[in-house]
């Protein structure tokens, strides 16, 4: 294995800036220019770092790991980088630039910015270390830093009783998991002897490794058990049937740039944790056929619960007022989506859960973006008040155009390489999963569809607009760009990124600690 320093300085460098905020409120006495600028900076180096970092796991195929204290693994706890992660690190610390110059205009009326920075550059750090760790128990810190800046986010607007009430709700249902995933990991160390992923799918395949021995527990019982665990965890953190209940409440609740953290990176923490479990540590060619067997079970309920996800997210979607109500029982659906790849577990599941992981978080941070000018501009998130605005916001209506119909799977836009990938992992399963995709982005289709036309044809309510922000349009011009230049570059992306990432997942012997 190839070691590497900056895989672990790109989460330091995030959780530095979150602890400097506070002291520099008081030592600037409050200057907004300077909590900007700072900020500003403080995404950038991430961003930067996150560009190496791709460039670094495309040079090799092997994987690419930073020791904590030089211990060697499975004795310490160790960052790992490979090309999914990196990819995801590099889409992660993108839209949180991006996110940070909107943050800047959209809350220029609140003097609470260092605060809400605190608590943003604590989340990117703590979803910086979910994406990175190579320990399942690092893996539960990292989530825990994640939600408890989330938690207090939704909350931001601390005199608004929806904010509380729905963060409240989020912070209770949330906690509920974290400590469900913590019995799950009272049983893997008991079992196993180790927390650490390359360990632990060594174990699981039937090799030992000298630090930690043999398993010294029934593998197949702590099996069964911990994947319903943490089932139940991360269909909680994705917002996934049946835990997705807190989503379309905590979602709108948010000041809009975290409602596309949320919707567009944070539940993504629950489908990327899942997925290390069912293709790392209990993937491939496992140590007998018993123990493949239950992971077969729980994968085909990943994805069923998957499926029922999709059809309850597009169905509802069609019954909501609230605009940003509308975009939230999107991502339930779309989480759906990526459950069903996870449950797949096959060539195209992978390729389909990278391509549509990444694709989602642009598009879903885009749309509630975009839509976010209209509420900036009109002071309501009823879609019937945002009627006509289309003629007096074209940058952000376009942004809405194209990434509702990217969402909605419309060809030649990315997602629907992502959603047909989807449907060639599902077809050898059966030809039904395929029908219910193509169902589930009708069904969604006309809520986009009511969206749009919404902007365009609807009555105008509102005439006594504020002007838009240059950096918000800034923000929506930059993100509509990437979408373009990815739909012109879908095959490229496919063959120089997507498969070369699919492959390396694949051959699980990257993933093995061996003597």
């Amino acid at each position: 294995m190839i070691e590497n320093t900056l895989i672990g300085l790109i989460p330091l460098t995030t959780l530095i800036f979150s602890f400097t905020m506070p002291i520099l409120h008081y030592v600037v006495k409050g200057s907004r220019r300077v909590i900007e600028l700072t900020s500003l900076i403080a995404s950038l180096i991430p961003l930067i770092m996150s560009i190496e970092l791709v460039k670094l796991a495309f040079s090799t195929d092997e994987i690419i790991v930073y020791r904590f204290g030089g211990w060697p693994p499975p004795v310490g706890i160790v960052y790992m980088l490979d090309k999914l992660n990196s990819l995801l690190v590099f889409t992660t610390t993108f839209l949180m630039f991006l996110i940070t110059i909107y943050s800047n205009k959209y809350l220029a009326e609140d003097k609470s910015l260092a605060w809400y920075y605190t608590l943003y550059f604590g989340l990117e750090t703590g979803l910086l270390g979910v994406l990175l760790t190579g320990d399942v128990f690092n893996l539960f810190v990292m989530i825990e830093v994640t939600s408890v800046a989330s938690y207090s986010l939704v909350m931001f607007y601390r005199h608004r009783g929806d904010s509380i009430a729905s963060g409240l709700k989020y912070a209770f249902i949330g906690s509920l998991g974290t400590t469900i995933y913590f019995f799950a990991l009272g049983l893997i160390y008991a079992t196993f002897g180790t927390f650490n992923y390359f360990d632990l799918t060594a174990k699981t395949h039937g090799y030992t490794y000298p630090y930690s021995g043999q398993p010294i527990g029934d593998v197949l019982f702590t099996t069964g058990i911990v994947l319903v665990l943490i089932t139940w965890t991360f269909t909680i953190k994705a917002g996934v049937f049946p835990n997705h209940f807190w989503l379309p409440d905590a979602h709108p609740a948010a000041p809009t740039p975290i409602s596309a953290i949320l919707s567009g990176l944070v539940v993504n923490v629950g489908a990327y944790a899942m997925f290390r479990y069912i293709y790392t540590i209990y993937g491939g060619n496992l140590l007998n056929i018993e123990l493949n067997n239950i992971v077969n079970i729980v994968s085909n309920i990943l994805l069923n619960i998957g499926l029922i996800s999709a059809i309850i997210g597009s169905i509802l979607m069609n019954f909501q007022r609230d605009v940003k109500r509308i975009i939230a029982y999107s991502t339930v659906m779309h989480l759906g989506y990526l459950f069903m790849c996870i449950g797949a577990r096959n060539n195209y599941g992978i390729e389909s859960f990278i391509l549509h992981i990444i694709n989602h978080s642009i598009a879903k941070a885009t749309l509630f973006l975009s839509t976010g000018v209209f509420i900036y501009t009109t002071g309501s998130r009823l879609l019937e008040k945002l009627g006509g605005l289309a003629s007096k916001h074209i940058l952000a209506t376009l942004a809405t155009i194209l990434s509702a119909l990217n969402l909605a799977g419309i060809p030649p836009l990315p997602i629907f390489y992502s959603k047909l990938l989807l449907f060639y992992a599902t077809f050898d399963i059966s030809i039904a999963y395929g029908i219910k995709i193509i169902l589930t982005s009708a069904i969604a289709l006309i809520a986009y569809v009511k969206i749009i036309y919404t902007l365009i044809f609807g009555r105008i309510y509102v005439t006594d607009l504020k002007k838009t922000p240059l950096a918000m349009n800034i923000t929506l011009l930059s993100l509509l760009i990437v979408m373009i230049l990815i739909t012109f570059g879908i095959n490229i992306i496919i063959a120089d990124f997507i498969e070369k990432t699919a492959l390396q997942i694949s051959s699980i012997e990257n993933y093995m600690l061996k003597p």
